[in-house]
């Protein structure tokens, strides 16, 4: 059998406990640690939804009571041009869009009288190519910030049967489910005369799709010879009497019921200039009126407490104004009550911040007698309001908290300093802790030894480590230790040959 003596079974019992004592420290220390950086982790914003949540893609735009919203619920007002099937514009188009002002676009999606989406250009109709084509051209305007409507248009005016038309559109919506930057699909007035089928293809959408709107093309209240795309009870202008030739009273009709329309876009040449013009793109409110009369003069009321949904509108939110330089080619003057400037000085999208207890926004944008054209925006949309080439510049005040759009969403993770510090300081803090009760647990240990008795946490067969305190002058006494006269005794205990008897 192998020597055993109580000192080497003291180092043993003392090593253990250290160990143990390192161990828990590093656990404990490890899942404070965690915790904490967990709680850093859910404090800071990441916009990510919870799991088994569904949220609508970034920049959907939908609709709230009479108006549609956009992802912040802002009142959102569409201004572009329709693209017709097969076209995709250029970058250069894409850029004159921009210095338009436009926000939206509509692209034309071609369906047959069997319910396919064929080929745009060979007029293939296997496994719907068309909507690979629609992906490609709404991919291109997205980028740029454009908010997109699909427009399923039946090839040369058919007629679509309702079955097989609730059965493309569930194809299509399935399709851009999750393309972000859409209002929805919309239907031709043609397709939309049966309120029954109209029913049945919004179900179809909603199956598979529950973020985007059917909106469907009728008459205007206003105007019976001109369409709008409605999803009641809002809606957008699509087509006036008069074409070209009545582009002011088309605009000016969307402005006076505060909606936004759509345009056929140019086959070829440049813009027409009266579809360059002031209007706001997102108002953070409920908008009370907004328009341009014949001088150029834009004005636009708002009360900025309440959004459309009726919730309260966020401290901070913005509200966006699109001044194009061909509607202000010698540069503006403005006038603005209840809010202030955030955008930078001279640019063509103005960025208002309600002031705080405002309860009316009033702004009046005229044109200056002479001066330089509007400094022009990289992107359509609102989300342009925090860009740092058209947010005041970082000396403003509040300007970080006014400029938030719907780009907020972003991630801000936190990857700073107390991410590695509170791991080092939960262990050490952990171990501080634990040198009490080992301390205790060592005292009871060496105070067994005095008595007799034994800890239950030692082996039955391990006998108490006496007092080895240096320096213990015979005779005497100690609290950490027993008296003096054991003292002598200790030889005769180191040298006994063995725990257990001899054979």
């Amino acid at each position: 059998m192998g020597a055993y003596s109580a000192h080497n079974g003291r180092h043993g019992r003392r090593a253990t406990r250290l160990a143990t004592g390192v161990t828990l420290a590093a656990v404990l220390g490890l899942a404070w640690s965690g915790s904490a950086s967990a709680a850093l982790a859910a404090g800071s914003p990441t916009g990510a939804s919870s799991a088994g949540t569904a949220q609508a893609p970034i920049g959907t735009v939908t609709r709230a009571g009479s108006y549609l919203v956009d992802g912040n619920g802002r009142m959102f007002v569409p201004h572009g041009l329709m693209v017709p099937a097969g076209v995709t514009p250029t970058a250069a188009e894409l850029d004159a869009w921009v210095q338009a002002g436009f926000d939206a676009a509509g692209v034309t999606v071609p369906l047959s009288a069997a319910g396919r989406f064929p080929d745009p250009t060979t007029g293939a109709t296997v496994n719907d190519p068309g909507l690979v084509a629609a992906g490609n051209v709404v991919r291109a305007l997205t980028n740029r910030g454009f908010v997109v409507a699909l427009r399923v248009v039946p090839v040369g005016g058919a007629t679509v049967a309702p079955t097989a038309l609730q059965a493309a559109l569930r194809r299509l919506a399935a399709a851009f489910r999750d393309t972000g930057g859409l209002t929805g699909y919309e239907l031709p007035h043609a397709q939309t005369k049966d309120a029954a089928a109209v029913l049945a293809g919004s179900a179809a959408i909603a199956a598979v799709d529950p973020f985007h709107l059917l909106w469907r093309e009728q008459p205007a209240s206003f105007q019976p010879a001109a369409t709008v795309a409605v999803n009641d009870p809002t809606g957008y202008l699509t087509s006036w009497p008069g074409g070209d030739a009545a582009l002011a009273a088309f605009t000016a009709a969307a402005d006076g019921n505060t909606i936004g329309w759509l345009y056929p876009a140019p086959a070829a040449g440049p813009l027409p200039p009266a579809l360059a013009r002031a209007y706001p793109l997102a108002i953070a409110g409920t908008p009370a009126s907004f328009g341009t009369d014949t001088a150029g003069t834009f004005t636009l009321r708002y009360a900025p407490g309440t959004l459309p949904s009726g919730k309260p509108t966020p401290a901070g939110w913005v509200s966006a104004v699109s001044l194009p330089a061909a509607a202000y080619p010698t540069g503006y003057t403005l006038t603005l009550t209840g809010a202030r400037l955030v955008s930078r000085p001279g640019s063509a999208l103005l960025c208002v911040a309600a002031q705080p207890g405002a309860t009316e926004v009033s702004l009046t944008v005229t044109r200056a007698t002479a001066g330089s054209a509007p400094t022009p925006v990289p992107y359509a949309g609102a989300q342009a309001c925090a860009d740092p080439t058209v947010a005041a510049a970082p000396s403003a005040p509040a300007t970080n908290a006014a400029a938030r759009t719907d780009t907020a969403t972003k991630k801000d993770d936190y990857s700073g300093p107390l991410l590695w510090a509170l791991p080092l300081l939960g262990a050490a803090v952990m171990a501080l802790l634990l040198v009490v009760p080992f301390r205790l647990l060592r005292g009871l240990r060496v105070g067994t030894g005095r008595t007799g008795s034994r800890s239950p946490f030692t082996d039955p067969d391990d006998t108490p480590a006496p007092d080895e305190r240096a320096g213990a002058a015979p005779g005497s006494s100690s609290p950490d230790g027993p008296p003096a006269q054991a003292a002598a005794e200790r030889p005769a205990r180191h040298r006994r040959p063995a725990r257990r008897g001899s054979a």
